[in-house]
Order: C-alpha cells, then sequence, then structure tokens
C-alpha cells in the first residue's frame, strides 16, 4: 500500500519470531507503529493501544473493545487527542527508533522476509465523513480568514486554506449560510489542507 497521504492510518499484520499472528496488528503511520489493535486469546473481546515511542502513556490511550471494527473506532479517538501532540522532533525520534528495530531484525534474519502489507485502516474516522464544497472562516481572537470546507462529520472536518500562516491550533469554524459555528482543534496539516477535531 502506498499512499500521498501523510496522516492515513494503516494496519499491518504482527509478527513474533516469525510467524504471522492471528487478529493481531500493528497500527502503522508514516511508516513507524503507533499502536496496536488484537483479539484476546482467551475471550472473544479485542483490545487496543494508542502510542508513540517517546510519549508517556496515559489512561485513555488503550482499553478493552467490542470487537475488530469497536477497537478501530476507540482507537482513531485516542489518536485525534494524540496526534496534535506530536511535534517534528517526536516524529522523527519515533521514525530513528523504528528504523533502529527493524535494522535489528534483518540482521538477526538468514533470509530477510518481505514485509507484511499494509491496509488502510478501516472505519477511518469516528464518524461518517460527508464530501461538501462550502465557504466558511476561521476566527480566533478578533481576526479571520476565508476557507473553503472540504468535508465534514460529527466530530471533524478538512478545511482548505490559501495559507496556513498565523493559523493557531484551535479556533472557531464558521460555516457560511447555515449559521453553524464549531469550536475545533488542528489534528493535522499539510501545504493547504488542515483537518479538525470539534470540540
Amino acid at each position: 500500500m502506498t499512499t500521498d497521504d501523510l496522516e492515513t492510518i494503516a494496519l499491518r499484520p504482527t509478527v513474533i519470531g516469525g510467524a504471522r499472528q492471528d487478529d493481531d496488528f500493528e497500527v502503522v503511520w508514516r511508516g513507524f507503529p503507533v499502536g496496536r489493535i488484537m483479539k484476546q486469546a482467551d475471550g472473544p473481546h479485542w483490545w487496543w493501544a494508542c502510542s508513540v515511542y517517546g510519549l508517556p502513556p496515559t489512561p485513555n490511550d488503550r482499553g478493552p473493545a467490542i470487537n475488530f471494527k469497536d477497537c478501530q473506532v476507540r482507537f482513531r479517538l485516542a489518536w485525534a487527542r494524540i496526534r496534535p501532540t506530536l511535534t517534528d522532533e517526536t516524529i522523527q525520534t519515533a521514525t530513528l527508533h523504528a528504523q533502529g528495530l527493524l535494522q535489528q531484525q534483518t540482521a538477526k534474519e538468514a533470509t530477510p522476509k518481505a514485509a507484511e502489507p499494509l491496509q488502510v485502516m478501516d472505519n477511518h474516522r469516528a464518524a461518517p465523513r460527508h464530501r461538501v464544497l462550502k465557504a466558511g472562516s476561521i476566527e480566533f481572537n478578533g481576526g479571520v480568514i476565508d476557507c473553503t470546507i472540504r468535508n465534514v462529520s460529527d466530530t471533524g472536518a478538512a478545511i482548505e486554506v490559501a495559507s496556513q500562516l498565523g493559523i493557531p491550533d484551535s479556533f472557531w469554524l464558521v460555516i457560511s449560510g447555515t449559521h453553524t459555528r464549531r469550536h475545533c482543534r488542528v489534528a493535522w496539516r499539510n501545504e493547504k489542507r488542515i483537518g479538525v477535531a470539534f470540540d
């Protein structure tokens, strides 16, 4: 799987001692693991964890789930909280750590195995997101910046701006013509788009 979207999260089957595990997946973002989703060996329930190397664990970044799909929803909610806290330095540290582990593993194997395939995580968002093309504005501390809303759900939106210069990590998003005004925080950014989660 290849993708141009740097915010895509994928699942990769977990391999332990060279053996692929059933109902056990690493969650991968930008090529390094950010969590795990697995079925409990002694029962019908599942378990999930959202963690990035170098970040201290918090009480809401892991727990039980009813099934595979529920794990993914719960993981996404935790990731929406963790992703905005990641700095470039944290991301680089986690990437280097993952590369070091891969080199160690490859050095132990007589014949390197092909990497397990990645699949984009199902239920990509905690709520269904609908594509739209609406005018809007970003409001903060008396400032207003025009934007275009590209998609929206009950939990967040993706917006497009001419420039990200001066846009803070939290602001009010106003959707023109609907009288909708939602306070939100930035979950991710790229050159001209911003993904936000509604508070």
